[in-house]
This record gives structure tokens, C-alpha cells and sequence, in this order.
């Protein structure tokens, strides 16, 4: 984790945060935004784990003739504003059980059907927002969630820079209040 906050020391307090958090993402990014998140599936189909190898195989230990579910999501605000876009891989005997449906984040639906999960952290860097003609850096985590006996999730969620910047947006100015600085 030390490492983790060395390479975002400059970030402000919430993109530490969401970067050391070993727990539910989608809860810090409600609190973040104050309001409910939805999800909008892009891609979603079930592929042999040799064409995802890296993910399917190495990370996740799949053969490579194993069937896994190769996901691509964007996690939108109340006002569809794209909070993080997100790969997803899903691997194990009860894979499907693990996917959640169409309109259903993955990390609550998996809470909710009553597996129990542990985080492994993979990752987290900085990266390139695909969703910018600029292609501005972001903040970028990958992690495996282990559902026990059902199957193994991969998540590689990279985050809008407009919530979860990696510079301070602005220094904050002393608070004027009757006409003083305190």
C-alpha cells in the first residue's frame, strides 16, 4: 500500500483513497458522487480464456479451452456521466452465476447473491481515459475478486479524471467570513 501512495502522493485524498481500498469500489464512487451509480453494459460474450490469455489463463488460471466471460462496462452517474469504464473477466465452474444482469453492478449483485469475496490487488498505475480525444492520464486499478468455489472475477477499472483526478483541480482559498480570513 506504501508503494501505492508514493506513486499517487500528489493526488488529492480521495484518489488515494479509492486507490488503497481493498473493498467495494462502487461504494467509495457512490460516496464520491453523493447519488446511486448505474451501469451500462458495451460487450458482454463468452470466449475460450486463450483469447483473453493473459487475463484468462495467466491471472486467472483458466485452460485455455475454458469458456470465460469477457465484459466491458461504463459506470455512469445519475446524470450518465461516465465515472469509470471497466473490463471485466469472469472464470470458474459457476461463472455464470457470477455474472450480473444487464442493469447491475458487478461488486453489489455479487454481494447480494451471498459470495464470499476477498480482493486481491493487481495493480494500479496511471493510464490513459479512453473516452477524451485528448487522452488525458487517469487513475487505473486492476484487481482479482475471489468468489470462492464459484470462480474468479479480473476487474481493470480505469477512472474519469473529472472525479477522480491525479493533480489537486485547485488550491483552496482561506474561507472569508465576515469579511476575514480564517
Amino acid at each position: 500500500m506504501k508503494e501505492r501512495l508514493n506513486q499517487f502522493s500528489s493526488a488529492p485524498p480521495h484518489t488515494r483513497m479509492l486507490v488503497c481500498a481493498d473493498g467495494s469500489t462502487t461504494l467509495l464512487l457512490d460516496a464520491l458522487v453523493g447519488e446511486r451509480l448505474s451501469v451500462r453494459v458495451d460487450h458482454q460474450q463468452q470466449v475460450p480464456a486463450a483469447r483473453v490469455r493473459r487475463i484468462g489463463c495467466q491471472i486467472l488460471g483458466a485452460a485455455p479451452d475454458a469458456l470465460v466471460v469477457d465484459r466491458q462496462t461504463r459506470i455512469l452517474t445519475p446524470d450518465d456521466e461516465v465515472i469509470s469504464v471497466n473490463r471485466v473477466v469472469i472464470a470458474g465452474r459457476e461463472s455464470d452465476r457470477l455474472v450480473p444482469p444487464p442493469d447491475e453492478l458487478l461488486g453489489p449483485y455479487l454481494k447480494k447473491v451471498g459470495l464470499a469475496l476477498k480482493r486481491d490487488p493487481i495493480a494500479v498505475s496511471r493510464d490513459t481515459w479512453p473516452l477524451d480525444d485528448t487522452s488525458p492520464a487517469c487513475v487505473s486499478k486492476e484487481y482479482i475478486i475471489d468468489c470462492g468455489g464459484a470462480g474468479r472475477v479480473y476487474v481493470h477499472e480505469r477512472f474519469n479524471p473529472k472525479f477522480v483526478p491525479l493533480e489537486p483541480l485547485h488550491t483552496l482559498e482561506p474561507l472569508e467570513r465576515d469579511g476575514r480570513y480564517t
